[in-house]
């Protein structure tokens, strides 16, 4: 949750971190609050194996101090470009800011723009740990499963876990010092999106076979292990900050947040509503600044948190002897003593995120392994989505070829939401199905044929009441429109999906780019994007195609009951506007983590990637300028295929990462 500034954890001397090498010295087990939410659960795997799941709960920093300096430093810039850029704005528009961002920037103290910030609001990051556990770790299980426990006293009891015999020893001199956990041997996952949260164990990620999963393949050895040379003992599932159980946005929590920000929905606009309008313009930047900070830069923090509060001790003083200087000695050396994660596993957007990683944390993970997530930060956003564009009709006419019948159904779909002459057809969730909607099922086309196409294909099929002329549509349809657009339940996705791309200053404001593009592309060389006509040509040659993975303007305009709204509409328009956005990548950072520089700067890093040829949301060509030689990412060993689609890591994850292990750790001779 939230929390009030007013009861932020005051600086301490004893029991610190100096977080982030700032000089900002925090009580960090304090302002962690590591929580574990309920008793262990445990799933049964090839029939000798078992599997513990933990569900955990830490408090973050919602500014993480070196990402306010570096934002902040991106402002100044702004400012300073608007102040060359006054005089003459009127002939070099794109060169200047927006008069009300322009206004704003001008009252910001420059200095106080540079000093960090002495609060500290924080945030829930939640996550799920998945570990082995033997006959041997009853007592150690036990201690944990009492459903009265506190969370916090179950942390605890979690975290001290082979506390005596951590060191080796048995109780003597320096026994308790280091963590019963050791980070080599931990899996991080950081999924795709933006904006959802990561499937639960054994729901959406199957743990009954070492087959079932790349989590359970993982955890079960068999050729999967770390830098070293041994077994991963633990996967950590992370919901990414903003979504799952991680203090999730949504349109009511944005109102709890920023009420003055829906002011003006219910409104009529010929009421006089000057003092409103006020109020929604400053909610609307505070919510936009609220926003920027649920990026790639602040994930990839919040994963150290994460990382941190798994493997520190609940108390230092409780199991450390021979007073005080020892006890400091045993701090310091446990700060300096750099302690990656063994490895880290990032799908599409979590690839992103991994890049992020090696761009601006010190001790990134040993092995960084990509699945169809390399971002194309070699290229223009607005280029990106037209390659994208070209990507989505190949999928298009790859699903009809499969399902030709389906040519004419989604024709008399899109004719009947278009009508005039019929009433607007209402979804369960109150929002008006419109064509564009309809269209953007289009979403699930990369997934592997067997399942995306067959899924879109029954709803489809589902879509008439009857097969003559009568245009009524299903209940049963629009149920699943609702259920497949779930876009209602995490606007993060609309809000900020534009915004992974956005790198720094230089990239400037996203300002819809896929949309630009898709009008771009029906008025230039490419008609058969235009709906509007393809539906009314009665021939399967000119099939009506679906959208890709692209968010739009229209989506706040009543397309979605939760992301439309005056305040909703202002607050997407305001961040496609937004071009003060901190860096995500540093080119340099990426390709020393992972080649090093020189006799004395050893790589910091492992890295293979599976980059899928066909992939329709991560351009195949893009991503090749990152990983090409001289590159940043040069130091990734490259698998190229089109035997899988970018679903690869969930239709056959077990077999994906062994050889992306293999790979990374040159034990197979691929690229050959």
């Amino acid at each position: 949750m939230e929390a009030n500034k007013n009861n932020t954890p005051s600086p301490s001397k004893s029991s610190s971190t100096t977080y982030l090498s700032t000089g900002v010295d925090w009580d960090l087990p304090k302002l962690m609050n590591h929580r574990i939410l309920s008793p262990p659960s445990f799933h049964p795997s090839d029939g000798t194996t078992k599997f513990m799941v933990t569900e955990h709960k830490i408090s973050v920093p919602l500014y993480h101090v070196d990402l306010n300096l570096n934002e902040n430093m991106a402002r100044i810039a702004v400012m300073v470009l608007a102040e060359k850029t006054d005089e003459d704005a009127k002939k070099r528009k794109r060169n200047s800011v927006t008069t009300e961002n322009n206004n704003s920037i001008k009252a910001l103290d420059r200095k106080a723009l540079l000093r960090p910030p002495m609060d500290v609001r924080t945030i829930d990051v939640y996550f799920v740990v998945i570990e082995t556990c033997s006959g041997s770790d009853e007592e150690f299980i036990a201690s944990i499963s009492n459903p009265s426990m506190c969370p916090r006293a179950r942390a605890d009891a979690y975290l001290m876990r082979g506390a005596s015999t951590a060191t080796g020893g048995s109780g003597g001199e320096g026994a308790g010092d280091s963590p019963s956990i050791d980070p080599s041997r931990m899996m991080l996952y950081l999924q795709g999106g933006p904006g959802f949260g990561c499937a639960a164990p054994s729901v959406g990620l199957g743990l009954g076979t070492s087959s079932s999963s790349w989590a359970a393949k993982a955890l079960s050895g068999g050729g999967v292990t770390n830098i070293e040379g041994k077994s991963f003992e633990r996967v950590v599932l992370m919901d990414q900050r903003g979504t799952g159980k991680s203090s999730p946005i949504s349109k009511r929590r944005l109102e709890k947040l920023f009420p003055d920000l829906f002011l003006l929905d219910d409104v009529g606009k010929e009421e006089d509503n000057g003092d409103k309008k006020a109020k929604v313009s400053k909610a609307v930047a505070d919510a936009t600044e609220y926003l920027a900070r649920f990026r790639a830069d602040s994930i990839v923090r919040d994963a150290e948190w994460v990382k941190e509060a798994l493997i520190r001790r609940p108390s230092p003083t409780a199991a450390t002897t021979g007073g005080e200087e020892k006890k400091e000695k045993a701090a310091e050396a446990s700060v300096e003593e750099p302690q990656p994660w063994g490895a880290a596993l990032g799908q599409s957007y979590g690839g992103f995120c991994l890049m992020t990683y090696l761009s601006s944390i010190a001790h990134p993970p040993k092995l960084c392994l990509f699945t169809g997530g390399i971002a194309p930060a070699y290229t223009p956003l607005r280029e990106v989505y037209d390659r994208l564009w070209l990507r989505v009709a190949e999928r298009n006419y790859k699903f009809y070829n499969r399902y030709p019948g389906d040519v004419g159904i989604v024709k008399r779909i899109v004719r009947r939401l278009s009508s005039s002459s019929m009433p607007p057809v209402k979804l369960p969730s109150g929002a008006v199905l419109t064509a564009r909607r309809f269209l953007q099922l289009g979403l699930g086309l990369g997934g592997s044929p067997g399942s995306s196409f067959a899924n879109l294909h029954s709803l489809i099929n589902s879509a008439f009441l009857h097969d003559d002329d009568d245009d009524e549509l299903s209940g049963a349809f629009l149920k699943r429109i609702d259920h497949e657009q779930s876009f209602d339940d995490a606007p993060l996705y609309f809000l900020l999906h534009e915004s992974i791309y956005a790198d720094g200053l230089m990239s400037g404001p996203t300002e819809w780019a896929a949309h630009s593009s898709y009008e771009g592309i029906i008025v230039s060389t490419h008609p058969e994007f235009d709906y509007r006509q393809t539906s009314i040509i009665d021939d399967h040659a000119h099939p009506t195609l679906f959208f890709g993975e692209m968010v739009f303007p229209w989506m706040a305009h009543g397309d979605y009951a939760e992301l439309s709204g005056h305040g909703m509409r202002k607050l997407s328009e305001t961040l496609a506007t937004k071009r003060d956005w901190s860096p995500l990548y540093d080119k340099l950072n990426m390709r020393t983590a992972l080649l090093g520089e020189g006799a004395n700067k050893p790589p910091k890093s492992k890295a293979a990637s599976a980059t899928y040829y066909d992939d329709m949301y991560v351009d195949f060509n893009c991503a090749m300028k990152l990983l090409g030689r001289g590159a940043p990412l040069e130091g990734v060993k490259v698998w190229i295929t089109n035997e899988y689609q970018h679903s690869g890591l969930r239709d056959d994850g077990a077999n994906i990462l062994s050889r992306l292990v293999n790979m990374a750790k040159e034990n197979v001779h691929l690229p050959s």
